[in-house]
């Protein structure tokens, strides 16, 4: 004899309901850690070459206190990218380094820092950064690739902390 299927779904949603009804404690507190994560915790994918892991974890609020950290900020430019978009870089420099510019080759405290292409891949021109030491609230993020879209071009810049969504860590 077969059940018709109207009956096997109220079947299946009565158990479905009594199982949840006793181990409301179990849902509840699972849906407490998801929250708590997602108000700490964002995952970022790396879309392009700039670095070589392909996924981050972003611990937000947090500000890089040292060179090499990885850093997750938000691009503030109508040009080339949507202004929502996330961006992961190395940090390279801290307030109080010096940034120097020589035939376009970027230095930090005399150590090189990158080259700034004349064009983009699409022609689009690219004025490098501007010389000088950076200010208190800024710092200098990079990436290793030569086409990475970075703070040795004026149109990314120095990186506002105001701009920082947290410190990032790769994860693979």
């Amino acid at each position: 004899m077969t059940i018709p299927a109207y009956t096997r779904t109220r079947f299946t949603l009565s158990v479905l309901a009594r199982h949840v009804r006793r181990r409301w404690w179990l849902y509840g507190l699972a849906s407490a850690a998801f929250a708590w994560t997602f108000c700490h915790y964002r995952l970022a994918l790396n879309m392009s070459n700039s670095l070589p892991e392909s996924m981050y974890l972003v611990v937000l609020g947090t500000q890089p206190t040292r060179v090499g950290q990885y850093v997750a900020f938000e691009w503030q430019r109508d040009q080339f990218y949507r202004r929502d978009w996330l961006f992961v870089k190395r940090v390279a420099g801290l307030p109080g380094q010096c940034v120097t510019v020589a035939q376009r080759s970027v230095y930090i405290d005399g150590k090189l820092a990158g080259y700034a292409k004349p064009a983009s891949r699409h022609g689009i021109p690219l004025a490098p950064i501007p010389p000088g030491v950076i200010p208190a609230g800024y710092i200098y993020a990079a990436a290793s690739h030569p086409d990475s879209l970075d703070s040795r071009y004026r149109i990314t810049g120095l990186i506002a902390s105001s701009r920082i969504v947290g410190t990032a860590y790769a994860i693979f």
